[in-house]
């Protein structure tokens, strides 16, 4: 599996499970007692199915309960809503339709509407098997009845459709689907599962290779059933008569047996070629399917690995790039995964980028509040969805509404003021003015915090400097902020940066700066480093050099306060009375030395030396000494401007 395309770390849902044990609690009760006030049911059964629509259960025993009470339309209202918030759940259609089936003398075409509706939604859920057989079962039995019934176009049509979308559909029990329709084949004649056109393609081959006209190989007959009257009113066939039981002749057409055996092999080569496509489509996919242990939606949080696996699920079917397949896996992720936030906000971009529809986004959106309603990545995205459509009224207030219910996020704030500015640009003004009150109010509403006074004010500086070109207003608002958190660093690093990097200000500007936090109630520690700073400024660019040398004496003196306890970093001081250096590591281990060795000429045979000749004692040329003391070069404050 590769990595998933968002972030791999997830916080834990922002849920109350003690919540939702007490609500359990509460509906089981409503369930027991039902001779309390209906509406006081309903309305505790509305309560938490509007927080938590995905508990397919719910929707069950609320549509069980209206039904308990006598209320049928309300039971059937209760299904729908039900199919609604989680269209996927092939538990919620298939106690639909049975629940429909209960109701005697009730209309197939109205059942047949529903399992149309039903395989269209949820047709393509990896699960969805029992609610394919079952629609194939419901058509078999409509077939039956109109067979017992004496109608002479009956025929099963339908089925041989729902087999064929079956057979080319990726579900958990595909394998067994093409055996399931090659028994039904073998009990029925081929006219009456096929259409019309590919009946009569087979049948011209079939004729062709038995040299034999069609008028030959098919036979009218006459066939008898013994028919009964089921509990819901439709008929089917029994084996022996008894009460109740009527008997039925019907006109009806055979293949000859050679002919029929021929036409059934390829109706099973053809249906086998569409089963082998299908079948490594569910292969590619059953490494995933496999590591799915909660398809169904829980408030407990779900482990990483499951996690992981349907963030991979979901890159790998964008990859394929199905359409309809990474949709209705979205959707089926959505049901585990309703409270991670991460998933939401994937499939609003994935719709966006696929469709550009605005108002799937704005649903997609919409569902995901009721999941998790104090999501702000979850509205920043939103906002964000909304402004590039250029919709900017609609993303401030999509900002506005969670703000009222959960004030205090500080990016909400700048995003805020961000799409302000933005949305004046687009329409060819300024929306400076604006701007600076915003966050004028920003921070002085954050007074009684200096951290956010001094964030909200570091904001400030940067627009001033970078949108209206202003370092002197910059270098204003840090000063302004620096009297209420005077020990923030980054407040005088920002300071000293603003007159460091711009070309308006003077040397004079540069070095009050650098004053600014020398001067301060620092700690000595960071003086120094400002100090150092300071004596780099005045070496690299400085005019004066009798100011480069009273700043030396300066910068030595703040040295010379430090206490031993105190390890610093310096460029200039190597004394160890001044500061504590670091020691040097102990260096690597040197090679062998270099030795010389110089060749002595032996003397010439009847020649006296002219002195003894001594043993010599080899040269070593050793490499010079390590340094006691190592220097480290301190690093410049980063500008985070």
């Amino acid at each position: 599996m590769t990595r998933p395309s968002v972030a791999s770390h997830f916080g834990t849902p922002p849920i109350d499970v003690a919540d939702f044990d007490n609500w359990v609690n509460i509906l089981a009760k409503v369930d027991q007692n039902l001779q309390e006030d209906v509406e006081y049911a309903r309305e505790k059964y509305r309560a938490f199915l509007s927080r938590y629509p995905n508990c397919y259960g719910f929707w069950q025993k609320y549509a069980e309960y209206e039904k308990k009470m006598g209320n049928i339309a309300e039971a059937k209202a209760v299904w729908e809503k039900g199919i609604i918030s989680i269209p996927l759940s092939i538990d919620l259609w298939l106690g639909y339709t049975a629940d429909v089936k209960n109701i005697k003398n009730f209309p197939p075409a109205s059942l047949r509407d529903l399992y149309a509706r039903a395989i269209e939604i949820a047709g393509l859920e990896y699960q969805s098997d029992r609610l394919w057989l079952e629609a194939i079962g419901f058509e078999r039995a409509v077939y039956i009845d109109e067979l017992c019934r004496g109608i002479s176009k009956a025929n099963c049509k339908r089925i041989g459709i729902l087999f064929d979308k079956l057979l080319s559909t990726p579900t958990f029990h595909a394998p067994s689907h093409l055996e399931r329709y090659v028994q039904y084949l073998n009990t029925i004649e081929p006219h009456l599962l096929l259409n019309d056109r590919e009946y009569e393609e087979i049948m011209k081959m079939v004729c062709k290779q038995l040299d034999k006209p069609i008028g030959e190989l098919v036979h009218q007959v006459q066939l008898s059933y013994i028919c009964q009257t089921g509990e819901n009113g439709m008929l089917n066939i029994v084996n022996e008569s008894g009460e109740g039981t009527f008997p039925v002749n019907v006109n009806s057409i055979q293949h000859d047996p050679t002919a029929l055996q021929l036409i059934r092999s390829e109706i099973i080569a053809r249906r086998s070629k569409i089963y082998e496509r299908n079948m490594k489509e569910c292969e590619i996919r059953s490494g995933f399917e496999i590591n799915i242990k909660r398809p169904y939606f829980h408030v407990k949080p779900l482990d990483y690995p499951q996690l992981f696996n349907w963030l991979s699920y979901l890159d790998f079917e964008i990859r394929q790039g199905q359409e309809d397949r990474i949709k209705i896996l979205f959707d089926r992720c959505l049901i585990p995964c309703a409270l991670y936030e991460e998933f939401w906000i994937k499939y609003a971009r994935w719709m966006w980028k696929t469709y550009k529809s605005k108002s799937k986004c704005r649903e997609v959106y919409l569902k995901a509040k009721t999941h998790c309603p104090t999501s702000l990545n979850l509205v920043l995205s939103q906002s964000g969805f909304e402004e590039a459509a250029e919709n900017f009224d609609e993303a401030l207030k999509v900002l506005d509404t969670f703000r009222r219910e959960y004030p205090g996020y500080v990016l909400l704030e700048l995003r805020y003021l961000g799409i302000l500015r933005r949305k004046a640009e687009k329409e060819g003004g300024t929306a400076s003015e604006y701007v600076l009150n915003q966050y004028e109010a920003l921070i002085k509403d954050s007074q009684a915090s200096p951290n956010l006074h001094s964030f909200y004010s570091l904001k400030l500086a940067r627009y001033h400097l970078k949108s209206r070109r202003d370092a002197k207003l910059a270098q204003k608002v840090l000063k302004k902020a620096v009297s209420v958190d005077q020990f923030n660093l980054q407040l005088y690093s920002q300071y000293v940066d603003i007159a460091y990097t711009s070309e308006s200000m003077t040397e004079l500007d540069v070095i009050q700066s650098f004053d600014l936090a020398l001067d301060s109630n620092l700690r000595l520690e960071d003086k120094v480093r400002f100090s150092q700073r300071k004596l780099d400024y005045l070496e690299e660019l400085g005019n004066n050099i009798q100011a480069i040398e009273d700043h030396r004496d300066y910068h030595y003196n703040l040295l010379g306060q430090l206490p031993d306890s105190v390890t610093i970093r310096t460029r200039f001081v190597n004394d160890p009375n001044r500061a504590t250096l670091q020691p040097a590591a102990m260096p690597p281990q040197q090679p062998p030395p270099m030795v010389y060795a110089p060749q002595m000429q032996q003397p010439a045979m009847n020649m006296m030396p002219m002195m003894p000749m001594q043993q010599m004692q080899p040269m070593t040329y050793m490499n010079p000494a390590q340094p006691a003391v190592q220097l480290t070069l301190i690093e410049p404050t980063s500008s985070t401007m």
